[in-house]
């Protein structure tokens, strides 16, 4: 309880320091909203394979965006020097990144709320009419890229590293989440909920659980001193 309990005031934390300082959400929602409407704005021309090149620009809007929010993450702390007071707090650092893994979570699911709306008024493309089809993907691709862009995070702040710097580094590793979940979308645009959009499901979910595992174990040992 007592770990919970941390685990859910570090969230907190996090939030209303974004709340306040609004640094990173509204840039990365701008970014994002952006980069879909260059995007949608050039569907109208292509006529064959619209859903497929919409899900591919829908995700990476949706990654290259979200690495801002998730490089701040780690970042903020030590600017604000709360970095070296966060690990002599008695607990487990796993429960740091599952903290700042939350906070990525739903700077990701904002973003994808205004992404998506955007594609489906812009493009006129579908995604509506299987609602809760459509959120699966994006809850499980959404677990990938944020589990990934946190471990990476912790990382590369430790590094003072910049934001480019981390996106170009984590999208070899989200590559195959990002193209399985354009799959999903593409077969969602499309009407076409059967097996196969059940297989590129259950890949995302293979994914989500290998990478949310692997920061559990590695980040203890990547942000060592």
């Amino acid at each position: 309880m007592r770990t919970a309990t941390t685990l859910y005031w570090i969230v907190c934390k996090d939030l209303v320091s974004e709340y306040r300082a609004r640094q990173v959400w509204p840039a990365m929602l701008m970014l994002g909203a952006l980069i879909t409407f260059l995007f949608s704005a050039q569907l109208d021309v292509i006529v064959d394979g619209k859903s497929r090149i919409l899900a591919l620009q829908v995700w990476l809007a949706i990654y290259f965006a979200g690495m801002l929010a998730m490089h701040r993450t780690f970042t903020a702390e030590h600017v604000d020097g709360c970095w070296d007071a966060l690990r002599l707090y008695p607990i487990n650092s796993t429960w740091i990144y599952l903290a700042k893994f939350a906070v990525n979570f739903l700077a990701l699911a904002a973003l994808q709320v205004v992404v998506l709306s955007l594609c489906v008024l812009l493009s006129n493309v579908p995604l509506q009419n299987h609602l809760w089809h459509m959120a699966a993907v994006a809850v499980l691709g959404n677990i990938g890229i944020s589990s990934v862009g946190t471990l990476l995070g912790g990382l590369w702040s430790c590094n003072r590293q910049d934001a480019s710097v981390l996106a170009c580094l984590a999208l070899p590793l989200v590559t195959p989440v990002i193209l399985a979940a354009s799959e999903a979308t593409r077969l969602v645009a499309d009407g076409q909920i059967g097996p196969e959009w059940w297989r590129w499901i259950g890949l995302l979910s293979i994914f989500g659980v290998t990478f949310v595992t692997a920061g559990i174990v590695l980040f203890d040992f990547l942000i060592e001193d």
